[in-house]
């Protein structure tokens, strides 16, 4: 059913947003929720919350600027309460830690006191000797920034949750696949608290399943991720190490079903499949995406939380805990790959092919291959397409290794960093409302050159 003229919400206009936007000194067309809300240029730390600390979740909705200037209505879990209206809803939160000592801590960065990577680059340890094309990585050393919208959670934790509905229609909270994970329905107005045990060492989304996939679509998800308590660098307790991670959340966006629930009816995922015209990683499309915007603040979190970056090394999947010193280790970078979205991607990486690890929380086997309902061949391997279904998450390491069709007298006379793409093989998120390829989920990877080398700080 439609809602009455009358009682609709009115939209602000674009111009509204901009004017908004020019005081707050941010451009804000093109802009989405993440970036409008702006990241520092220095590293947040600061404590939320003391022992036993309880994160607030607001269930919101506003209107947001996509990559061509369009405003659109979405909903989210904020971390404070925002009207409609409000030029800068809170739909996102920022990340939050549970430590298993109790504590709920504000930090972009995991952990927070470890070595912060400058435009998110780790600095090599040494070159490796007798080898002028490779370095050696320091063994955990390096933080690691997190996009908005994410938890992390150390094992042995217990995640403590306040959600506030803000909306007029319940809603619910789901940490999809966990324990005790489930809120129920919360009316209107009401206010639900959660409480449950960090489940085991991996990644998780978390949404509003209602609708099965509307909610989600509109805008109410986001993502766990649960480390090891006692070892922050390496996938599960005794799974891969690693340099740095990195968390790609891709979503997808359909204006239609948004002015739809604006207008108060009830969409049918069955019958009116979502069509999605706006395709997101980590809250961002196209130029964003790859750090080119006029706003060099949201350019910094694009480097520091989504592209990945780190000197080349000689990286061996056999065994991604070899030690090279006391205090290096030949490994590659993590990156958790989750699709938040409707449509299935394929992500594409150029330059380097990546080794995926786990699959939905389930390790592949290095040696026993087995196929999934889909006809997929599961076993660790290498691959320069990675799947990613609907509400499916994937780990993958990055190895950084010199391009294996680069002659080793080109890689060695190298001046400047070398950037390779990664894009969607799946058409519709590179092209659809951004009128120009790549104007959808894309973004980029780089082989640094030190700055022992001379190459960019």
């Amino acid at each position: 059913m439609t809602a009455p003229e009358a009682e609709r919400p009115k939209a602000p206009s674009r111009r509204d947003v901009l004017r908004y936007a020019g005081a707050a000194g941010t451009v804000a067309a093109g802009v989405t929720v993440a970036q409008a809300a702006g990241w520092p240029a220095s590293r947040v730390d600061r404590a939320a919350a003391g022992v036993g600390g309880v994160l607030d979740l607001h269930i919101n909705e506003g209107f947001v600027p996509m990559v061509d200037g369009s405003l659109v209505y979405l909903r989210g879990f904020g971390e404070k309460a925002t009207t409609i209206n409000d030029p800068f809803p809170s739909l996102t939160i920022s990340p939050r830690i549970f430590f298993a000592d109790g504590r709920l801590v504000d930090s972009r960065l995991f952990p927070p006191d470890a070595a912060p990577p400058h435009e998110g680059r780790p600095e090599p340890d040494s070159a490796v000797a007798g080898d002028p094309l490779v370095y050696l990585v320091k063994r955990s050393y390096w933080g690691s920034y997190f996009p908005r919208r994410t938890i992390v959670a150390e094992s042995g934790s217990t995640i403590r949750l306040r959600v506030h509905n803000g909306l007029k229609q319940p809603h619910s909270l789901l940490f999809h696949g966990v324990p005790g994970g489930d809120s129920g329905e919360i009316a209107s107005g009401a206010v639900q608290d959660l409480e449950f045990p960090a489940p085991p060492p991996g990644t998780y989304v978390y949404s509003d399943p209602g609708g099965i996939s509307v909610q989600r679509t509109l805008g109410l998800f986001g993502v766990l991720v649960v480390v090891p308590q006692q070892d922050h660098w390496r996938l599960s307790e005794l799974g891969a190490e690693f340099e740095r991670q990195w968390l790609w959340i891709a979503h997808d966006i359909d204006p239609v079903w948004s002015r739809r629930a604006l207008a108060g009816e009830t969409i049918d995922p069955v019958s009116t499949p979502a069509l999605p015209r706006y395709f997101t990683l980590n809250d961002r499309a196209g130029f964003q995406s790859v750090g080119v915007t006029q706003d060099e603040a949201i350019n910094l979190a694009t480097h520091e939380e989504t592209l990945v970056s780190g000197s080349p090394r000689r990286t061996d999947v056999r065994d991604f805990s070899q030690a090279a010193t006391a205090t290096t280790v030949i490994t590659g970078q993590l990156i958790r790959l989750v699709n938040a979205g409707v449509v299935i991607h394929q992500m594409h990486f150029h330059g380097n092919h990546v080794w995926t690890l786990r699959r939905d929380g389930v390790d592949f086997s290095r040696s026993v291959g087995t196929i999934s309902e889909e006809g997929h061949v599961l076993l660790q391997q290498w691959e320069d397409v990675v799947e990613l279904d609907p509400l499916s998450r994937k780990d993958i390491i990055l190895p950084l290794k010199p391009p294996p069709d680069a002659l080793d007298e080109v890689f060695a006379a190298r001046t400047v960093d070398w950037h390779y793409p990664m894009h969607c093989h799946a058409e519709p998120s590179q092209t659809a409302a951004g009128g120009l390829y790549p104007g959808g989920a894309v973004a980029d990877w780089v082989l640094a050159l030190p700055k022992s080398a001379g190459g960019t700080p």
